[in-house]
Formats: structure tokens, sequence, C-alpha cells
């Protein structure tokens, strides 16, 4: 499953492949023997492993080999070696990967880089039992340190974790996980979608439809949250709902004709809904009707004045009136 990350902070990277200013993040690297999370590597790597990668051969990469050299010279030596699992990690070397770590993990089982990269590559890999094992000894380690650095670690544990749980089905585990990784960042949109999985998965879907719902704000074209909210919201009795989320979803892919049929339809069920306006203001924006996506995004901006994202595309389409009407 692709991971789909949020515009605002770290989550911003995962959509890549549908939208074009992404903060890229999630990249591990090792400096002074001790374990360092920043968002550059997790980048590379989430950025490598879902959208350039081609015929599943990782891009040469000349590091490799260097690095693969060190460890001949010197096998002894922990750097280099991993160094060289965090470069097969972020080339999506998966294998390569957890046996440089586990080579670290058996002199030392409690090397906090080593189980970060062990716990990513094996969940990667889809090995979520074994994943879990190294990621669980991560949290236990870094719990209760409030260095700022271990905070982000965390979070990229807890949120593997989640991952992990949800695809072995122990649904609660995983929203235990899921909820943690989001105390520490709260707008990653990809730990947002996990949690509302496991929500679902536990007939618990007004949480559900929270969690999706706060992914799709985050990413605007978050097609399979908008598919957990049809289900969620028919779980729930609520169809005009579901109405609007089919809406979105064929928005997302680009099927405006029907986006409009599902939208325009929610519009009329549901009059004091904002986002059905918003959505169905884009769609008319997109099928160049730009006078009634305007009159749309202004009844959504009146129900919804605090959200951000319905008053930009107000914005956005008050200018472009503006410019049609100097035009005449």
């Amino acid at each position: 499953m692709n991971n789909h990350r949020g515009i605002a902070g770290k989550s911003v990277f995962s959509r890549i492949n549908h939208m074009g200013d992404q903060e890229l993040r999630r990249f591990i690297w090792i400096a002074g023997g001790f374990l360092v999370v920043l968002v550059v590597l997790f980048a590379g790597y989430y950025y490598l492993d879902r959208y350039v990668r081609i015929g599943g051969q990782p891009p040469a990469n000349g590091g490799i080999s260097q690095l693969e050299q060190a460890v001949r010279d010197d096998p002894r030596a922990v750097e280099p070696r991993l160094a060289l699992a965090q470069q097969y990690l972020t080339f999506g070397m998966y294998t390569q990967a957890i046996e440089q770590a586990q080579q670290v993990l058996s002199i030392y089982p409690d090397r906090q880089d080593a189980l970060l990269i062990a716990g990513t590559a094996l969940t990667r890999a889809n090995r979520p039992q074994e994943a879990i094992a190294k990621l669980e000894k991560l949290v236990q380690l870094l719990e209760g340190n409030q260095q700022v650095i271990n905070k982000t670690a965390l979070e990229v544990a807890y949120y593997y974790l989640g991952q992990d749980y949800n695809a072995l089905g122990r649904h609660d585990k995983a929203l235990a996980a899921l909820e943690s990784a989001l105390k520490y960042d709260p707008t990653d949109a990809d730990a947002l979608y996990q949690a509302g999985l496991a929500s679902q998965a536990t007939r618990q879907y007004d949480k559900a439809v929270d969690f999706y719902s706060r992914a799709a704000r985050l990413v605007p074209d978050f097609a399979e949250a908008y598919s957990g909210l049809i289900d969620s919201y028919t779980s729930l009795g609520k169809p005009d709902y579901a109405t609007y989320a089919r809406g979105m979803r064929a928005f997302c892919g680009a099927d405006y004709k029907t986006a409009q049929s599902h939208l325009e339809a929610a519009v009329q069920a549901l009059p004091d809904f904002a986002l059905a306006y918003y959505g169905l203001a884009l769609t008319y924006e997109k099928l160049n009707r730009p006078g009634d996506a305007f009159q749309l995004i202004q009844s959504a901006a009146k129900l919804a004045p605090n959200n951000i994202a319905i008053q930009q595309a107000y914005g956005r389409l008050q200018n472009t009136q503006g410019v049609q009407k100097g035009q005449q």
C-alpha cells in the first residue's frame, strides 16, 4: 500500500506522484555512532522506493560500493556497516539492509539506529512479525527520553508498528501504536489513514471518519482515505455523506463528471455541509465553470470560515473572477 503524507509538516512527502510541492521526509543517518532521525534521509527513502525505482531496480549509487569496500576492509567497524545498511534501505534493498543491521545487533542488541533500520526494512519487506520485535524493543529503549531526536524516532517506530499490526490483523494494537505516533506528529497523514483502517476494522466508525477526514484534509487527493470514508459512512447509516465521499474519490481520479453527479446530490442532501460545496466548487473549476465554482466556494466559506483549504480556494477563485471581469 502506498503511503500518503499530507500538506503540513513532514507528512507532505508521500504524494510526490500526484502533488507538486512536497516536503520530503523520513531519512535515517548515523553520526558518531548515535541514532539521528532527520527528514532528509527518510524523504529519499520513500521517494526512491515508491516513485523512482523502475522495474524493481534501484538507481545506481556509488556510495554503496564504497561502503561495501569499507566493510570488507574492516568487518568489525560498526559505523561503515550501519551506513551501508542505511544506504541499502534507502535504495529499497531490504534483505541486504536487514543483514547488515542484524550483524550489528548480534554484537550490540540495544543499538537504536540498527533497530530502527532493521525494523523499517523488515516492514518494507512484508515481514511484520519480525519487524514488530525490533520496533517494540526500540520503543522501550526510547520511551521516557525527552530529546527531540528521540521523539522523532518514536513517531517513526510507532507508525511502522501500527502498519505492521494492521498487516497482521491485530487492529487494537495497531490503533494504540498509531495514536501514540500521532501524539508526536498529528499531521502524519499516513498514520491517520492507518488509524482509520484500524478503527474501521474494530467497528469504531466515528473514529474512522475522524481519522480519514483529517488525512484527506492534509492530502487533498488521498483517494484511499475517501474510500475509507465511503465504507465508514455507509456503516454508520449516513448514505448522503457516503455520496459526498464517492464524489471526492472520483475527483481524485480526475473523473470530474462522476464527481459532479455525486457532489451535486450531496449538496442537495446536506445543505449545511461545507465540504460538499467545496468539493463541488473544485469540480466545477476543473470543468471550466468558474462562475458556478465561485458561487459554491462562497457558500462553503460562509459555512466553514476557519477552514484553510476552503479559504485558499475562495481566494484563488475570487482572483479568477476578477481577471475574467477585467478581460470583458
